[in-house]
């Protein structure tokens, strides 16, 4: 998982940065950070995530639109 990965499960969640940092128990930078590249996405950051927001097949769609999307941005 990736920064766009993270951005597309966020999004499919319908939160903002803050409000998802919140429910992983990070900083808002945070999330921005692994959101636009700066960071990576962690260990214990992609476990809250599955914990939080489950790896099923609708986490799975959000994450690739989120790498198609930001393919067509280029």
């Amino acid at each position: 998982m990736d920064g766009s990965g993270v951005r597309g499960i966020r999004v499919m969640a319908g939160m903002t940065q803050a409000q998802f940092a919140e429910v992983l128990n990070v900083s808002q930078s945070c999330v921005s950070d692994v959101e636009n590249g700066r960071r990576n996405v962690s260990r214990d950051m992609r476990i809250k995530i599955a914990q939080k927001f489950g790896t099923g097949e609708d986490v799975l769609t959000a994450i690739q639109r989120a790498r198609e999307s930001d393919k067509l941005a280029l």
